[in-house]
């Protein structure tokens, strides 16, 4: 259940550039490169002739030549020479992905290219750019489905038993309000706690362990982006609800996931975990990136753990429903996939 007609990271702005890049989007092969005017372009990431991935080929100027009989593309697919003949037959052509970069993301249209919209392209990440934060960014290659990095990220009671220590404890768990609301176009779920103990990272950032007030706010947007943030105050100060998804209080940090399925069951994760420099200073930079890669990757274990005993199973229901039932916790994370029923749905009806 791949939504096609949406914007896709497919790298980051760094990692595309003057040698050919592949990568598999959606079951489909692409290849990505700049022109000689430093724009991304991407392409099908195989010769119209015999298949061989033009990644495998090398740049002359703004086209791309294939490693293999030399057959030569340009930036809209199109093969502009063939070695040996003055003719160029109509079937010699790739396809042509429109392409967007914007805040060190090169995004993607994987659907139908006349309805790619640069302005449907998410803006939530617009921190990657902001000097007056420090991020911790990066990529991983997740073996399994993008929708368990979604739940993960939807329902973050998990804290307590997979970050237990540095971002998590107890309270999370077992003290939160959970407040979820869903429009057309995203599901956010709150988890709101007052009075509770500080998980470690919160002591060691702010020098204070007595009890917080502390907020969780996960948003979810089509297809598959998430940002949180996470946020505290000194017990009793609380914050409005309509402040929460934007402040960090006293100490916090927010995070930003991009997810592009490789296929049914690997995703590309790129994320970033970005702190305020007056919350994140520069003697603790390197704790904070140590610490978040940790969560990350105690993470992306809990995701490869559930995609194996889901293909050992697959009559489960596979990543699409819970094997025998839910908890209240549950409760974004299925408005989430039922947003994702909807929009696959229309897209099939259109």
């Amino acid at each position: 259940m791949l939504l096609r007609n949406h914007w896709y990271v497919a790298a980051w702005s760094e990692d595309v550039g003057r040698t050919p890049l592949g990568r598999v989007l959606l079951g489909e092969y692409v290849v990505l490169f700049r022109g000689l005017d430093g724009a991304p372009v991407a392409l099908e990431n195989r010769c119209a002739h015999r298949n061989l991935p033009l990644s495998e080929g090398r740049l002359d100027g703004d086209e791309i030549e294939c490693g293999y009989h030399g057959l030569v593309f340009g930036r809209d697919g199109v093969c502009t020479h063939v070695p040996g003949q003055a003719d160029v037959p109509g079937w010699a052509r790739v396809k042509s992905y429109p392409v967007v970069e914007r805040d060190r993301w090169v995004f993607v249209w994987m659907g139908a290219p006349q309805d790619a919209d640069p302005a449907l392209v998410p803006d939530y990440h617009a921190r990657l750019a902001d000097p007056d934060w420090y991020a911790v960014t990066g990529q991983t290659l997740v073996k399994g489905g993008y929708r368990l990095v979604l739940d993960n990220l939807l329902d973050l009671s998990h804290l307590t038993y997979v970050h237990s220590s540095t971002t998590g404890n107890r309270a999370l768990a077992e003290e939160a309000t959970l407040i979820t609301e869903e429009e057309d176009d995203f599901v956010r779920v709150t988890r709101w706690m007052e009075g509770i103990p500080p998980a470690p990272a919160f002591v060691q950032y702010t020098g204070d362990d007595g009890p917080i007030d502390r907020w969780q706010v996960s948003k979810f947007i089509p297809p598959a982006y998430i940002d949180i943030c996470n946020g505290s105050t000194v017990a009793g100060e609380g914050l409005p609800q309509e402040e929460r998804p934007a402040s960090q209080g006293r100490w916090g940090f927010v995070v930003y996931h991009a997810l592009t399925p490789e296929t049914e069951t690997t995703t590309h994760q790129f994320y970033a975990v970005a702190g305020h420099r007056s919350m994140v200073p520069a003697h603790m930079e390197a704790t904070f990136t140590e610490q978040m890669m940790g969560v990350l990757a105690e993470d992306l274990a809990v995701y490869e753990a559930q995609q194996r005993a889901i293909d050992l199973d697959p009559e489960t229901g596979g990543a699409d429903v819970n094997p025998r039932g839910t908890i209240a916790a549950d409760d974004a994370l299925l408005r989430m996939r039922r947003m994702i029923r909807r929009l696959y749905g229309e897209e099939r009806r259109a």
